[in-house]
């Protein structure tokens, strides 16, 4: 599977999920453009097939900065979005500013991310949209150890997830053995989901 010189942009992709989708796509032959708010790191940095910029994507000119990065490439071939913004909190102790934070990171980037490079897109022909989404978010516990013992028994597949399991799968959709699927939900959890009790 190569994606050989396209460009992916791959917003957190020099972290935690980000960083296992970019290491993937790396893998393949495409030139990342590494989208976030922190630096990369020298590995990052030294690789001729990686670009960066620095951006905090609540400001609503961000999406139209990453569009005219991303055409001083070459163009979008591939958009991944995977930036997440996520606060637990009572409804009484809530505060607008994180609840709109997590609507503009969450809902409003992506959204105007996609809209900022479609014309790129468009031009390439055979270019693809990965939206990365969450089943749950996991909050800090009394007993980290059990914890953890308790998701690997969740899992059928005897483990928890990897970056790289997200970013192989990211790698397939982006290619052209996936030309064919469009506007389809893929849950990438080991099992996790089929253990989860029907909703009747």
């Amino acid at each position: 599977m190569k994606l050989q010189n396209k460009l992916a942009i791959v917003i957190d992709g020099g972290r935690g999920i980000g960083r296992g989708i970019t290491d993937r796509l790396l893998a393949t032959s495409a030139r990342v453009l590494i989208v976030q708010r922190q630096p990369i790191d020298a590995a990052l940095q030294s690789n001729p097939n990686v670009f960066y910029i620095q951006s905090d994507l609540s400001a609503i000119e961000a999406p139209y900065q990453i569009a005219v990065a991303a055409a001083e490439l070459g163009g979008t071939d591939i958009l991944v979005n995977n930036a997440g913004y996520m606060f637990e909190q009572h409804i009484e102790d809530m505060d607008e500013a994180n609840w709109d934070r997590m609507m503009v990171v969450n809902m409003r980037a992506p959204v105007f991310l996609a809209k900022a490079v479609l014309n790129q897109m468009r031009a390439k022909g055979a270019a693809s949209i990965i939206n990365i989404g969450s089943i749950e978010g996991i909050g800090a516990q009394d007993d980290p150890q059990q914890t953890r013992q308790d998701l690997h028994a969740m899992h059928p597949g005897g483990r928890t997830g990897e970056p790289s399991d997200i970013g192989s799968m990211a790698a397939f959709l982006a290619s052209d053995e996936a030309r064919f699927i469009t506007g389809q939900t893929f849950v990438v959890d080991g099992g996790r989901m089929a253990k989860l009790p029907l909703p009747f």
